[in-house]
């Protein structure tokens, strides 16, 4: 009996992250079969490495290693895609310095690259989401901080210093502000991520300034989430109101900052806050229609919602390995225009220059 997708080409998707690990087989229409969630919450790396070899077996097991053309891991960081995590701070013990994608390819046979996860997030939006045909893409991800991710001339944005595009959360958008976990000020992680939102929330409740948020919280203490926040706008509430004006102005003012600094087509915006994005998104879009810097001036750089959060890691790793292996199949493999590059696989230095 034939395996399961048996001569099917696929790829092993890896996706991990502070709390939990998430893994899949994506096939090269983009559909992702057999996903897995772990939680991983203060397991050591280690661990997570047994998981992931333990699945990369089941799914070479399931559909055969014949068909198996690479595999792609996603993590927060500063990620080498040659290597794995360079730097990762306190949230994955015992990631920093593996060799990652050393070890994989000699446990799997295939090519392997790792990628930041919100450059993972945009490369997903990119190459089988909201972002299909274009070339020229800045996507952020709305969450506990703020990810991000550039494609330039159809290429991932990429230095020998690994984090171009991908440290956009920490651009400064208020002078003074908040202290953020980098140290700087300002930041806009600070102003625009879910745990910004929810903290906008919880400073009016420590200062108990009457409101349902307020009121609701007090009856139930878990209870400061999106969810509440736009059941209190829903309703009128002033604080409410007051709390998504400046989210949508912070929002807006780091769009068009992205906006300004890679001059993008499109810009998509993922995370756990676009589940309601409906009370803030057309907002946005004309906050960056009225301040964007561009030209011609009548040209709308749409501001859209992500097409697929549900596995981003997943696929964004994927692509970043498709990536390499069209690169180095051919120069014009890809799924758009052709983009010389004799080089592709090598991380780009777009310090001094523009994709032509």
């Amino acid at each position: 009996m034939a395996r399961r997708g048996s001569g099917q080409a696929w790829w092993l998707g890896v996706d991990i992250g502070g709390t939990r690990t998430k893994l899949g087989v994506v096939t090269d229409d983009g559909v992702v079969h057999g996903s897995r969630v772990a939680e991983t919450t203060h397991q050591p790396f280690s661990e997570i490495w047994e998981l992931i070899l333990g699945y990369a077996e089941s799914a070479i097991a399931d559909r055969g290693r014949k068909g198996m053309r690479g595999a792609g891991v996603a993590a927060p960081g500063i990620v080498d895609p040659r290597f794995g995590v360079r730097n990762l701070p306190g949230k994955v013990l015992g990631i920093e310095d593996f060799p990652l994608r050393e070890r994989l390819e000699a446990a799997l046979g295939v090519p392997v690259r790792c990628v930041n996860d919100g450059a993972a997030a945009t490369l997903a939006e990119w190459r089988f989401g909201a972002a299909r045909g274009c070339d020229d893409v800045v996507g952020l991800t709305l969450g506990t901080g703020l990810g991000a991710g550039v494609i330039l001339g159809g290429r991932m944005l990429e230095s020998r210093h690994l984090a171009v595009g991908n440290s956009f959360g920490h651009v400064t958008i208020e002078v003074g502000g908040r202290t953020c976990l980098c140290g700087n000020l300002g930041c806009a992680e600070t102003l625009v991520s879910a745990n910004a939102l929810v903290g906008r929330m919880r400073e009016y409740v420590a200062r108990k300034v009457p409101s349902l948020i307020t009121e609701r919280y007090e009856q139930h203490p878990a209870n400061l989430s999106l969810s509440a926040l736009t059941a209190a706008l829903g309703e009128g509430d002033r604080v409410a109101v007051e709390i998504m004006d400046a989210f949508r102005r912070d929002l807006g003012a780091t769009v068009v900052t992205a906006i300004h600094a890679y001059d993008p087509q499109m810009v998509v915006l993922a995370g756990g806050p676009m589940a309601a994005a409906e009370h803030f998104l057309p907002q946005v879009q004309t906050y960056v229609d009225t301040y964007s810097f561009r030209y011609p001036k009548d040209r709308i750089i749409p501001v859209v919602r992500a097409e697929r959060s549900d596995h981003a890691g997943v696929l964004g790793a994927v692509a970043r390995t498709m990536q390499a292996v069209d690169g180095a199949s051919s120069p014009s493999a890809g799924p758009r225009r052709k983009q010389p590059d004799p080089t592709p696989d090598e991380p780009q230095d777009h310090s001094r220059r523009r994709p032509s």
